[in-house]
């Protein structure tokens, strides 16, 4: 992986585990060895059109590479948002950058969001604590994604989906692709939703989204949130389990919540 990447300088492994995604940076430059099942003509696809929209994503700085079969992306490498500060996190930049996403003429293949919900429960050993609340909240959710809007998004946005390279741009074109463009905002309002994104710091993400023209929210905020809320705090609270690398409390009592809220409903 650090030969593919053209540059000089000790490699550095960047993410710690993260499972079957191995992230490489020399110097100045990162290579990404994707899952060994990834959809190779999808994600040319999505390389494609990061090319094409340098002012909103990190462009590739290669074609699609190959190591020992799998599938690797070579990038300029950028300063990602700290996490020491939340209040100085790049909330208006952020919500920019996916209203002009949003406004992209649609094409590519389909976004990975809300699949990525779907992984996320069949990767939860039922065994571990809390994952028989994740489970059944889940279980009650209706439906997802049966929303006709359709729009270029990113398909898993958070604030480690920034870096700052001469600007802030939008990384990690796994997910990208055509779906609601409410997948985009429905992470942080889970994280709203569930007490742990304070208020203030939700009002500044989402006013600048609409200001900045977003078409996610055609209605009332929440009529579209709502279900891809709550679907991204199951996603998060199972993530949260398996890896421990988030406080999973907060979010399990947001699994109770769901599961209390739908257990008298049909699951659509």
């Amino acid at each position: 992986m650090a030969s593919v990447t053209g540059a000089s300088g000790d490699p550095e492994v960047l993410g710690g585990d993260r499972g079957d995604v191995v992230v490489v940076r020399v110097g100045d430059v990162v290579a990404k060895a994707h899952p060994a099942d990834t959809d190779v003509e999808a994600l040319g696809q999505r390389l494609e059109i990061a090319a094409a929209h340098p002012e909103l994503l990190l462009p590739p700085l290669r074609p699609l590479q190959f190591v020992d079969d799998r599938p690797v992306t070579v990038w300029p490498y950028g300063t990602p948002v700290s996490q020491a500060d939340p209040d100085a996190a790049p909330w208006e930049e952020s919500a920019q950058l996916l209203a002009e996403l949003h406004a992209v003429p649609v094409r590519g293949p389909v976004a990975g969001s809300p699949e990525r919900i779907v992984r996320a429960i069949r990767a939860l050993p039922p065994e571990l604590p809390h994952a028989d609340v994740v489970l059944r909240a889940f279980e009650v959710l209706p439906p997802l994604d049966t929303s006709p809007r359709r729009a270029l998004i990113h398909g898993d946005w958070h604030l480690g989906q920034l870096v700052h390279r001469g600007a802030w741009r939008l990384i990690d074109v796994d997910d990208l692709g055509v779906g609601d463009p409410v997948w985009d905002l429905a992470r942080p309002a889970a994280l709203f939703a569930a007490g742990v994104l304070p208020g203030d710091l939700w009002a500044r993400f989402l006013n600048a989204y609409r200001e900045a023209g977003g078409v996610a929210l055609p209605t009332s905020e929440w009529e579209a949130l709502n279900i891809p809320a709550q679907a991204y705090v199951v996603q998060m609270t199972a993530r949260a389990l398996v890896t421990g690398l988030q406080a999973v409390e907060p979010l399990v009592e947001a699994c109770r919540r769901i599961f209390a809220t739908h257990e008298h409903g049909d699951r659509g």
